[in-house]
């Protein structure tokens, strides 16, 4: 497994293909034509090459539709390394007998598939703000997206299951939470460079910045942190709630919740016998201690992200 590639939107202008009847020529190379016609880009020819949408103008040749790990590796459930990224470009451009390499790309999918020990979406829920994005929770994931790029995690396994696609054997039966990073606008803004061809995606270098860019991005994420994590499991309605009214006096304060209890005596909610009892009982809990402990959860995904990151 590594961290790597899955979908690329890739344009290939006419300057780079100067002597090529594009709209002649191209089509001829594509496994089918689904359409042709005119719009405010001018003449086009669309159609597949395998599992790859190619939009064919006179100005220009497009690649904007599926997943280049589906057409390069066969399904869409893995990622491309950079060999998989240098051998999936050459690939196109022999198919279509053009310099594939020299293109621009419009938009990178970066992207991780990592086996967890309990169900994705209990991860979700520990899953915070984060500067700069809107948190956007789905069905089946929790979404992070800004103007430029989106951060997701979600169930990879559902994913297959509800587009109908087969599920390799190494995932079966198991919990797989996919992280993935997608750079969807103004690409060389984002990286600081004059373009983002095609055959920079498998320059070592930029390679691994995007790892590292990768592993960062869920490293500002808030980890949500709360004293509930360390309750213990238990079938005692009796422990349940005492365990409840620990760690509820733990997050929001012994003096707010004394404080009510005041409030309540003095409107005449309750008696002063009745709210000198509910102190007693709120000093007495109060002193049962609490097993501090860390987020089992986020230090699990915590830990195989930065694994996943270090030993690509």
């Amino acid at each position: 497994m590594t961290v790597g590639y899955d979908t690329l939107n890739i344009g290939l202008k006419r300057v780079h293909c100067q002597d090529t009847d594009l709209l002649r020529t191209v089509p001829k190379y594509l496994n089918s034509i689904i359409c042709e016609g005119r719009n405010q880009s001018g003449n086009f020819i669309s159609g597949y090459l395998d599992s790859l949408k190619v939009n064919i103008y006179e100005n220009g040749v497009y690649i904007k539709e599926g997943s280049l790990c589906k057409y390069h590796l066969g399904d869409s459930f893995k990622t491309l390394t950079r060999y998989d990224t240098r051998e999936a470009i050459e690939r196109i451009s022999d198919n279509l007998h053009l310099p594939i390499h020299l293109a621009n790309v419009t938009r990178i999918d970066f992207a991780q598939n990592i086996v967890m020990e309990h169900p994705e979406n209990i991860y979700y829920s520990y899953l915070g703000e984060a500067p700069y994005y809107k948190r956007v929770m789905l069905n089946n994931g929790v979404y992070y997206k800004s103007g430029k790029r989106t951060n997701l995690f979600y169930g990879k396994v559902q994913e297959q299951k509800l587009k109908k696609h087969p599920i390799p054997i190494y995932y079966k039966n198991k919990h797989v939470l996919r992280y993935e990073s997608r750079y969807t606008s103004q690409l060389p803004k984002q990286f600081n460079l004059p373009e983002i061809t095609a055959g920079l995606l498998y320059n070592e270098i930029f390679y691994w910045e995007l790892i590292k860019r990768w592993e960062n991005e869920y490293l500002s994420i808030q980890k949500v942190k709360s004293k509930v994590n360390t309750m213990k499991a238990t079938g005692s309605k009796k422990q349940f709630i005492e365990d409840l009214a620990l760690f509820t006096i733990l997050e929001v304060g012994q003096a707010p919740i004394l404080g009510k209890v005041k409030e309540w005596q003095a409107t005449g909610g309750i008696t002063k016998k009745q709210a000198f009892e509910l102190r007693q009982y709120l000093k007495q809990v109060s002193n049962i201690p609490a097993k501090e402990s860390s987020n089992e959860f986020i230090n699990e995904l915590t830990r195989k992200i930065k694994e996943e990151a270090r030993y690509n």
